[in-house]
């Protein structure tokens, strides 16, 4: 953990509110620039229903939550998806975002790496993740230990003139 930074810690039951907190950092990512879903300028509606949509998908237990911060005024969340069926091995890393105004500083890290904890600890053997490219995340996921094993060319279509590869990643937990 990063000195002076608030515990990671799953959310099993969300508060009231954490849907619309995480639709303020989810927008404010967005207008940063942030590679999570949507392009700055995305309508706000939209993005707050996709908030509300991850939000009751973690109150279900079809994905597990995990914030720093308060639930209501979230530093920074990250979701895990769980596979099913002949996938139930692995999960999904999604949604990983930090407040603007506090990227730089490890919070990323921190939250990636109590996903992972989790991940190990409920006996998973692997986890997967998409990043965009012409972002750093390829190289930010790469640093952590995931491996590149594909790439979606054109996966992700920011305007007509800006088609993206989405970087395909894995990090075996064994």
């Amino acid at each position: 953990m990063t000195a002076g930074v608030p515990a990671v810690r799953r959310v099993v039951d969300p508060h009231p509110g954490a849907a619309a907190a995480l639709g303020d950092l989810w927008i404010a990512v967005t207008e940063a620039g942030g590679a999570v879903d949507f392009v700055p300028g995305a309508d706000p509606d939209e993005v707050r229903a996709l908030a509300v949509e991850t939000v009751d998908a973690a109150r279900s237990g079809a994905s597990r939550m995990f914030v720093l911060g308060e639930e209501t005024a979230p530093l920074g969340t990250v979701f895990l998806v769980p596979g099913t069926g002949i996938a139930a091995h692995r999960a999904d890393v999604q949604r990983l975002m930090v407040r603007p105004d506090l990227q730089g500083r490890g919070l990323g890290t921190v939250l990636l790496d109590a996903a992972v904890a989790h991940a190990r600890e409920t006996g998973l053997a692997m986890l997967t993740l998409g990043a965009r490219g012409g972002t750093p995340l390829p190289a930010f996921y790469a640093a952590r230990g995931f491996v590149e094993y594909g790439r979606l060319p054109g996966g992700v279509l920011l305007s007509p003139e800006d088609a993206r590869d989405v970087h395909l990643f894995y990090l075996p937990l064994g």
